[in-house]
């Protein structure tokens, strides 16, 4: 699996529902492999990025998932911040452009704490993990480089998935069909690589794309303490300037294909 042009790469904050995105994907007939957050030990246990390649030679068969499949592309989706310095590496690894999650940080920052919360985990976390200061310096690494990305908000794919993937799959060369949108529940299924399969209950429980009704909440519902509601607020500065970006992906945009 070390053809550039059989690998598609999804990355972005925690919290951004990059599953989600990712399991709409695995229905993509040509999309035979899923890597799940391959650098997720190697950042947590403090590995050699190479742990990070062995994730990756041994994917997730979606044939054993969603048969049948007879494609050969792998997906990749990774956490900003656990992939952090080693994203020049990761994205060698892929010739088509990559995609950025984002979501309104007062989302993403709040449900990771409520998550943590209520499986009586500390709500406090370095704030790197955040994953906002690593999206904005791979960003501009592929600025400076003249990477090929996409910035979606999830927020409009869950509003408006069709137009959103069909953007996205006709920038990688792949077909997007409406009913790639919906899917059996697989509870059973284990896809983190440290052991936090909490976080995907919600989706892996879910029969499709769920439209956003979250709250935002206010900057004073973060506490104060440790920069917490300094962060975000600078994160959320972040956010509106991305969603400026010229490579940003609006639920109006039709694919060239479907023009």
């Amino acid at each position: 699996m070390d053809n550039p042009e059989n690998i598609h790469l999804v990355v972005g904050p925690p919290r951004c529902a990059s599953t989600a995105f990712a399991r709409v994907l695995w229905n993509n007939p040509e999309i035979r492999y899923y890597s799940h957050e391959p650098y997720e030990s190697t950042h947590y246990r403090a590995l050699d990025p190479d742990h990070a390649d062995a994730v990756l030679a041994d994917p997730l068969d979606l044939h054993t998932v969603i048969p049948p499949k007879d494609g050969k592309k792998l997906l990749v989706k990774e956490m900003t911040f656990q992939v952090g310095k080693h994203f020049p590496r990761l994205l060698a690894r892929t010739a088509h452009p990559v995609v950025f999650l984002v979501r309104d940080p007062r989302l993403t920052i709040s449900s990771r704490r409520r998550i943590k919360a209520s499986h009586d985990l500390p709500t406090e976390f370095p704030l790197t993990e955040t994953g906002w200061p690593d999206l904005v310096d791979q960003l501009a690494h592929c600025r400076e480089h003249g990477v090929e990305y996409l910035l979606v908000d999830s927020h409009d794919y869950r509003t408006a998935p069709g137009p959103i993937f069909e953007r996205i799959l006709s920038a990688w060369d792949l077909r997007f069909e409406e009913d790639q949108l919906r899917w059996r529940p697989q509870p059973e299924l284990a896809l983190s690589n440290h052991g936090a399969d909490y976080f995907y209950s919600r989706v892996l429980n879910s029969t499709g794309i769920e439209p956003p009704t979250e709250r935002i909440p206010a900057f004073a519902d973060f506490p104060a303490e440790n920069g917490l509601r300094d962060h975000v607020e600078w994160a959320t500065a972040q956010y509106d300037r991305m969603r400026e970006d010229g490579n940003f992906v609006r639920p109006s945009e039709r694919s060239s294909a479907a023009l």
